[in-house]
């Protein structure tokens, strides 16, 4: 059980910086053209549900492998990816949108969602990785 929480928890990981070594830079080089906001906005969200998902998934075979500190922060980490994709993600979405309509104060919600983005991103690293040292050497 230990065994595929920690592949599971290894595939998000490696799923996660692959977004953000590869795609994100990629993206981002690509400019803010139409099509590059709307495949953005198809696959964050769905990339974060899927996160959600596998942390949950993970965090029940940490919990059936007698690991509750692992399952414990897998469920941190889950749902810090459904806050940035639930909530982050559409704020951001929308700021952007206002900011680009020429709404003056849309630019600071925008930098403000930006900054939760950020450190969601950051919580689900230390939480995913954490867990790793658990299902590994606890």
């Amino acid at each position: 059980m230990i065994a595929i929480a920690l592949a599971l928890t290894a595939a998000i990981l490696g799923a996660m910086s692959f977004f953000a070594f590869f795609v994100a830079p990629a993206a981002g080089k690509a400019g803010s053209s139409k099509t590059v906001l709307l495949l953005s906005r198809a696959v964050f969200p769905r990339a974060f549900d899927l996160f959600a998902l596998l942390s949950a998934a993970a965090a029940l075979f940490s919990a059936f492998g007698n690991q509750t500190p692992g399952a414990a922060i897998l469920i941190i980490a889950a749902c810090a990816f459904l806050w940035a994709g639930w909530s982050i993600t559409p704020t951001l979405e929308q700021a952007r949108d206002a900011a680009r309509a020429g709404d003056e104060l849309a630019l600071a919600d925008f930098r403000k969602a930006r900054g939760q983005a950020v450190r969601a991103n950051a919580l689900q690293y230390v939480a995913l990785l954490a867990a790793c040292g658990f299902l590994a050497f606890g």
